[in-house]
């Protein structure tokens, strides 16, 4: 591996793939590492290297940084382009439709991969079929490493830490998102993050099945029950507020974490649930009625050919193919507020805050990861298997380098 690049980008022409260049770009220059990219068209990598110049100030990147063509579609290309580098950034989705070569080619390369899939059915799939062959290879395979779900999944194991420190046994935790975005005039998701919730949705009875042979092993969780509250309605801070189940991949995540935690290391297994923050119950009515039509409409063809046709109708506004302005997500923020209920009844409250979750955020996190794959390699818990960012990452000083780029966990 010392003749390798240290990362490759693939995807890197894509609207996501943007924001991730031009991080890898910034990060490249502090750490002095050697990286790539990959796609199909070669004047398109040099198109998007220009444009990282540009936005970074860091000059000739195009006549710099290696250019490697690959092509999904292609195996071979795949095999060249992973065995060129130590981990593999791969921005192509749906995950469900590409992703699967690519996690392939990186096995069959020993190459490292991480992605940003916020996609269950994809992420459970691999773990279930190829977990014990990256274990074999010493290669780790991590997805969700985004904001779907690194933020709750490591937001989870932070306090867990904290936690076993204290001699606090931890019965449950609940999170509750908000965000904050500028009025847009590029809507607020882009069509690729819609095309993988449309699919997602479209095929999340192949669950059942898929974690019925994963999670063989019962979890002893708490039996601790909260306190009972009116529909939709909770309180944060001593404060009424509104909130729905956040419908993302969220608790899939930390699932998957918790259940790491109690096979490979012993132990106790948390239970979570995600929630989404609601500024009022007009904003309440809105979501359960986009979200009734969203749902009905993918449980059959027409109905899903008529989401990726006319996404902005049945978004309200909110998914474009442009997708939201760069100025719009430098405006944009979230915050992700955590209560811990311990079984002897105390609750704690932590924060977890940062910048533009769907673009600037996920392309500072995933970077971040692969920065702790190149870096923090000998403090994962394994040599290889497909793994959660929680599972593979909560050990490392991950949440230490988040701090620095603007992102931050605290404690109420």
């Amino acid at each position: 591996m010392s003749n390798r690049l240290d990362v490759i980008i693939f995807g890197a022409s894509g609207y996501t793939g943007q924001y991730v260049i031009e991080e890898m770009a910034r990060k490249g220059k502090q750490f002095g590492f050697k990286w790539g990219i990959a796609g199909r068209t070669v004047d398109k990598l040099k198109q998007v290297l220009q444009q990282a110049s540009k936005f970074t100030g860091i000059e000739n990147l195009d006549s710099t940084i290696d250019t490697i063509t690959a092509n999904v579609t292609n195996k071979q290309s795949l095999v060249d382009m992973c065995a060129r580098t130590k981990v593999l950034i791969n921005c192509v989705g749906p995950y469900r439709h590409y992703g699967e070569p690519v996690v392939q080619a990186c096995l069959e390369a020993r190459t490292h991969y991480i992605d940003i899939s916020g996609e269950p059915q994809f992420l459970e799939t691999m773990q279930l079929q190829y977990d014990s062959q990256a274990a074999e290879r010493e290669t780790i395979i991590v997805g969700s490493c985004g904001f779907d779900s690194l933020v709750a999944d490591l937001g989870v194991e932070t306090i867990r830490q904290e936690c076993d420190q204290k001699n606090l046994d931890i019965a449950f935790i609940e999170s509750f998102l908000s965000m904050k975005h500028a009025k847009t005039t590029g809507g607020l998701i882009h069509y690729a993050t819609w095309e993988s919730a449309v699919y997602g949705v479209s095929h999340a009875k192949e669950l059942k099945n898929i974690r019925k042979q994963l999670f063989q092993q019962k979890l002893p969780y708490s039996k601790y029950k909260l306190d009972r509250r009116p529909i939709f309605k909770t309180a944060l801070d001593g404060k009424p507020t509104w909130a729905i189940p956040f419908p993302g991949s969220d608790k899939s995540v930390v699932q998957r974490t918790q259940y790491f935690n109690y096979t490979q290391l012993n132990k106790k297994p948390i239970r979570f649930q995600p929630y989404l923050q609601i500024s009022s119950l007009f904003a309440v009515i809105q979501i359960l009625f986009f979200g009734s039509i969203f749902s009905l409409l993918t449980k059959f063809k027409l109905g899903i050919q008529c989401l990726l046709k006319y996404p902005g109708l049945f978004s309200g506004g909110c998914v474009t193919h442009e997708g939201p302005t760069r100025a719009e997500c430098e405006q944009a923020s979230f915050k992700m507020t955590f209560v811990t209920h311990t079984e002897d009844k105390q609750k704690l409250t932590h924060e977890f805050a940062g910048p533009d979750p769907g673009y600037l955020g996920t392309s500072k996190m995933l970077i971040a990861c692969a920065v702790m794959l190149l870096k923090e390699n000998d403090r994962l818990p394994v040599k290889g298997g497909v793994l959660t960012p929680g599972a593979a990452f909560g050990r490392t000083i991950l949440m230490d380098y988040l701090e620095k780029e603007g992102f931050s966990m605290t404690r109420k």
